[in-house]
């Protein structure tokens, strides 16, 4: 008898105690959701709590607050405040089973953000991250973004989605939204930061250019073609584009006995060759370009490369897009691996030329080279991916553009150009008493990135 009754006791207890905590226990996860409050018209005076948020709370009693205090009589669901209230704080709390719980703190008139935007990655690869704008109100806000990398501010990253860089990786970005809509206060909130996983890049060679052939060779005829001339017969005009002095001859660029191709620049001869400027030509020079002969599209494209001496002197690595002849220059795509000009002798250049860019300077960055880039070689690097271009020089990565808007026309076969200009927009002015310069290839390589990358031979 006394082992029965003591069993009925303890169930007794047991479902009175299951009782006692069950109700506490729902109400604290429901109000720990947070309420949250909306506008009810477009006056930015009408408020109301919003029914899902305090949805399932037993016997719920709400406080309407203006300035942090208690407004009497402002107990029910909705609330107005008056014209003399606005631009004053507003918050709403609520109590249910002895836990009280409190909206965002708003400002009345303004929009209101309820929840903060969230950044978000789409995949382990962290290569692309995407905003989810949160929850505010008035539901007709326009949002807009801006990301950051820390503190610095990305340039033209403003869409809900961002295709992360190289440069990113390692790194912690947010997105700040702005909310705005007529009538109503603009808002704005930051979402919490996201870390960017580091994807390793794995590298394989498929093609090279040694230039290993006698000394005093033409470049491989089977890989390249001269581009001959002042400019003056190609679409881009006399100077080349550019204003440039020079008049390109074949036979200025050989293969040296240390297996390099050297491309000279001289003003001797140069007198015998009539240029666009309407005089003899001022200087002679070389460009040679694998155009239908062998092509790319995307990978790892770098060269060793060491830089021409003197004001004026303006040395290029880059490649231009094979579709030249059918949409010209701008649209045909330019990306400049390295360009080295003698008037910044501690200065790299990587730039793309775009759609829009194209006749305002490109987009890229420079790298300073404290020791030059004349004195001794320097391997110049790209890393084209569908979604990036990143610039490296001696295997340090020092910028990197991403496509973002129509000036991206980065996406179909490239060919590769060597040359040596003198002078022009980005050359400058050659300095007095200069007659000669040279730049030296000693390689040109190209290889896959993670699998990504062709070659295409003609």
């Amino acid at each position: 008898m006394l082992m029965k009754s003591f069993k009925v006791s303890l169930a007794f207890l047991i479902s009175i105690s299951l009782l006692a905590i069950g109700t506490p226990f729902y109400a604290k996860a429901d109000v720990s959701n947070q309420p949250q409050i909306s506008y009810s018209d477009n006056t930015g005076l009408s408020f109301a709590a919003v029914p899902a948020s305090i949805s399932g709370l037993k016997n719920p009693k709400i406080q309407w607050f203006v300035n942090g205090k208690a407004i009497a009589g402002a107990t029910k669901s909705a609330f107005k405040a008056t014209a003399k209230q606005k631009n004053q704080s507003i918050q709403l709390k609520v109590t249910a089973a002895g836990i009280t719980a409190s909206s965002v703190v708003s400002t009345i008139g303004q929009v209101i953000i309820s929840v903060k935007p969230t950044a978000i990655l789409t995949d382990s690869s962290g290569s692309t991250v995407i905003a989810n704008p949160g929850v505010f109100s008035p539901k007709t806000a326009k949002v807009t973004y801006q990301w950051f990398k820390g503190p610095i501010e990305i340039s033209g990253a403003k869409s809900a989605t961002y295709v992360t860089a190289a440069t990113d990786q390692g790194f912690k970005i947010y997105v700040n939204a702005l909310y705005s809509t007529k009538g109503f206060t603009d808002n704005k909130a930051d979402s919490t930061e996201i870390e960017i996983p580091i994807t390793k890049r794995t590298y394989a060679q498929l093609w090279q250019e040694e230039f290993n052939l006698p000394a005093g060779s033409a470049p491989d005829g089977s890989i390249w073609s001269p581009e001959n001339g002042d400019g003056s017969k190609a679409v881009a005009g006399g100077g080349w584009g550019n204003k440039e002095r020079q008049y390109y001859i074949p036979t200025l660029a050989k293969v040296t006995s240390a297996g390099a191709l050297q491309i000279d620049a001289t003003t001797t001869g140069a007198n015998e060759y009539n240029c666009y400027y309407k005089t003899p030509c001022e200087w002679i020079s070389s460009k040679y370009i694998t155009k239908d002969k062998v092509g790319f599209k995307y990978g790892r494209l770098e060269a060793r490369i060491r830089g021409p001496v003197g004001a004026g002197t303006w040395g290029a690595f880059w490649m231009l897009g094979a579709d030249i002849d059918s949409r010209i220059w701008p649209w045909c795509g330019e990306i400049d691996v390295t360009e080295l000009v003698g008037k910044a002798p501690n200065t790299a250049y990587g730039y793309l030329h775009g759609l829009l860019s194209g006749g305002f300077g490109g987009r890229g960055t420079t790298v300073d080279m404290p020791n030059g880039f004349a004195n001794e070689y320097h391997t110049y690097a790209v890393d084209w991916l569908p979604g990036s271009v990143d610039w490296y020089v001696d295997g340090v990565l020092f910028g990197s553009q991403q496509k973002k808007d129509k000036d991206w026309v980065f996406d179909h076969e490239f060919y590769l150009v060597v040359n040596l200009a003198m002078g022009g927009n980005l050359g400058g002015a050659i300095e007095s008493g200069l007659k000669q310069a040279n730049i030296s290839f000693d390689w040109i390589r190209f290889s896959t990135i993670n699998g990504v990358g062709e070659v295409i031979k003609h």
